[in-house]
This record gives C-alpha cells, sequence and structure tokens, in this order.
C-alpha cells in the first residue's frame, strides 16, 4: 500500500492526537476547579491562547478536554456514590432500639388553692 491514502496520515499534524504537557493540565484542572464547567466560546479562545505558551494545541482541544473532564467527574461521581450505598448496605440494618416510655406533660402547680386538671395521654 506505499502511497495509499492510509500511509501518510499519521504525519499530518492536523490529524494527530492532542498530548497534554502537564503544564496544560495543571491549567484546565484549575480552570474547572474555579467554576468553569462550558466556556464560551470567547473563553475557549482566550484559554487556547493562553495554553499555547506551553505547546500545540487547538480550540477543539479546550472544548473537549472541558467536555469529557466534566463526564468523567460525574462518572466518578456516581461511583463513589454507588460505594458508600454499597458500604451501608454490607453493614446490615442499624439495630432496634427498645421503645422509650413517652415523655408525660409537667404536673400542673397548685397556687391558692386551685390547680389545673390534668389531662393524660390515652
Amino acid at each position: 500500500m506505499e502511497g495509499g491514502k492510509g500511509s501518510s496520515s499519521s504525519s499530518t499534524p492536523s490529524s494527530s492526537r492532542w498530548n497534554p504537557t502537564k503544564e496544560q493540565i495543571s491549567v484546565l484542572e484549575g480552570l474547572y476547579k474555579q467554576g468553569i464547567r462550558t466556556p464560551s466560546a470567547d473563553q475557549i479562545q482566550h484559554i487556547t491562547g493562553k495554553l499555547r505558551e506551553y505547546g500545540n494545541i487547538e480550540g477543539k482541544n479546550v472544548f473537549y478536554w472541558f467536555q469529557n473532564h466534566k463526564a468523567r467527574q460525574r462518572q466518578k461521581q456516581k461511583q463513589e456514590s454507588f460505594a458508600y450505598l454499597s458500604r451501608l448496605l454490607q453493614r446490615g440494618p442499624p439495630p432496634i432500639l427498645p421503645p422509650t416510655a413517652p415523655s408525660l406533660p409537667p404536673l400542673p402547680t397548685c397556687t391558692d388553692g386551685t390547680c389545673m386538671p390534668i389531662h393524660l395521654p390515652h
């Protein structure tokens, strides 16, 4: 297949996969921790410009990084919640405590020989 369509595509820069540098990942994670989840087109351009200082990057890389990171965080949260619930269920039901006696209202005080009637619960 010498000179065929499939043999030269790996050398084309536009078709190669983006491999972020440690600095780029650090900046992106910092922005995510600041609350950026779905950056606007203007934000993507600005972020891309800053990240170019650390290596090759395109706007689509920033867009997809945030999309994938958000999805992975949601997936991780679901797995952690599931693991927590599984641990709770493996412990078994909580012990059943004996019922406590209902608390009675305080007895009325008698002043000057007059007392209020007492109403006890049935």
